[in-house]
Parts: structure tokens; sequence; C-alpha cells
């Protein structure tokens, strides 16, 4: 009798289970600034983390407590509604929730064109940059993500022609048991620009640096570092460097800082205009 019990409670469990799975809905952050995750269904709420554009949590309950919203002159009217994050269980505005997965994009508002570049995470949950008045902009890149093979929409376009270039500025540094061969500094060294490919006429694909990029910059960055190498360790330590093949093998390593990518924009009547965006890449990547 005491093993039945048992049995029936183990399927009352598992069906209470189902039951909560089933009742929590799916939404996604449509906030391209990130929105808060509060602790209470109140604007004055500790807020537990911020979360990212496109984030996709679930919502347990929706609360009785409207909210009204002035966002850009516009009014967005929704409830607190509690949800579950990876990491949390708080309050969020759901005005600023949908219910379809949303693809992560940033916006480039130029001066004749608009660019969409699709499924970049940010660290800044920065989505949108107005290069209408400026030359360059900076986008800095989410640790988990990398601006290569990404791909880049031109929207409302009005020039007369539209070529995208893309480079990287690399860092090289070397290491030693010897303390007074290590260098200083980690030292800097900038890719040629590189066309980017197009897919459509209004689709671009940013490049993926390969293997055989990385191996041609080693050669590059030790040949700039010659004198520096020689001076601190000798010849034969120079000769010991540019016999690696694995760039991530000691003494050397090599990471990127950043990449660029150029607008080279030509308008109706032939006038050329340059506009760059630099990828800040966090250290470490």
């Amino acid at each position: 009798m005491n093993y039945l019990k048992k049995i029936l409670a183990i399927v009352l469990v598992f069906n209470l289970g189902i039951v909560n799975a089933q009742e929590q809905q799916e939404a996604y952050v449509a906030a391209e600034s990130g929105l808060s995750l509060r602790d209470q269904p109140d604007v004055s709420g500790k807020m537990l983390t911020k979360l990212a554009y496109g984030e996709a949590i679930g919502v347990l309950e929706e609360t009785d407590k409207n909210l009204v919203v002035l966002d850009g002159g516009e009014k967005i009217s929704g409830k607190w509604v509690k949800v579950e994050t990876r990491n949390h269980i708080g309050y969020v505005f759901n005005g600023y929730l949908s219910p379809n997965k949303i693809a992560r994009t940033i916006r480039l508002n130029l001066d004749n064109v608009k660019v969409e570049i699709k499924n970049l995470a940010t660290s800044d949950y920065k989505r949108t940059h107005d290069l209408k008045h400026e030359d360059v902009t900076t986008i800095n890149v989410d640790a988990s993500d990398s601006p290569e093979g990404k791909h880049i929409i031109l929207v409302d376009n009005d020039y007369k022609q539209v070529s995208l270039f893309q480079r990287y500025e690399n860092s090289f540094s070397f290491m030693s048991t010897d303390s007074k061969c290590n260098s200083n500094e980690w030292k800097q060294f900038d890719t040629e620009w590189k066309p980017l490919k197009q897919l459509k006429s209004n689709t671009f694909e940013t490049l993926t640096y390969t293997e055989k990029d990385w191996k041609h910059f080693v050669e590059t960055a030790t040949d700039n570092l010659k004198e520096d190498v020689v001076d601190k360790c000798g010849e034969d330590w120079l000769a010991y460097v540019k016999t690696i093949e694995n760039i991530k093998d000691y003494p050397v390593s090599v990471s990127t800082n950043r990449v660029f990518i150029k607008f080279i924009l030509t308008d109706s009547e032939d006038n050329i205009s340059e506009k760059i965006i630099e990828f800040e890449i966090p250290k470490g990547s």
C-alpha cells in the first residue's frame, strides 16, 4: 500500500511539473537598450540585472499592476509580469516583451542609407548608432560573440555605389623564462583592407579570419619585432620564434583587438565619402 502511495505521489509531482512547464510562456526582450529585471513589480524595485535585446525569458504570471511609459513621445502601456531567466526570477514591464523571437540587429544611420548588422551581441546594449554627423562609431562586441561572418544589409540606399572593406588590429607578444626576453608591452599591427563578400545587391558578409591569416600575421609581427627580439634575446631566439606553427603555443600570443569596417560611399554627383565602424573586442576573447 505504501509503495502504491509513493508511485502515485511521484506521478502527481511529474504531472504538476508538466503543467507548470506548459503554463510558462516564452517571450523575448524587445527593448533595444535592454530591459531592467527588478525584485518587485515597481520602478523603484531593486534592479537584479539588465536583460539584453532579443533575450529569451519565461513569463510565469501576470500581475495586476499596470504601467504606462513615455518612449520617444510614444505612450507604451502594459503590466508588470513575473519572469524567469537563467539566473534570476523577478519582474519586468511587458510593454517591451514580444511573443516572437527577435534577431539581434544593430542599426546604423548614415547620410543617405540605413544599415543593419544581423545577429551580433553587444556588451553595452547599444543597438543604434548615428553616423550622419560622425565619420567613426564604436560597437562594443560581447565576449561571447564575434563580428566575423555577419550580414550587413543596406536599407533605403540612395547612393550610386557603396563599397565595404574590412581589416583587423591584432596584438602580438612574446614571452620567455628569461624575463629580459619578454616584450615590455603588446605590439599592435594592422592588416590590409580587404573587400567584403557581396551576397546580394544590398547584402554583404563580414570576413572571417582564418588560421592561414593568423600564421601570416605571426610572420609579419615577428619581422616587425625583429630588432626588439634580437636586442633582448639574440638571433637564436628569433629563429626559434619563426619556427612556431601553432599561434597559441608558448612563447607567442596573438589576439584581435579591433575589427574595422569601412564604407566608401559614392553619391549621384560622384562625391565620395567614408564612414568607419570600429568593433571593439574584449580582452581575452
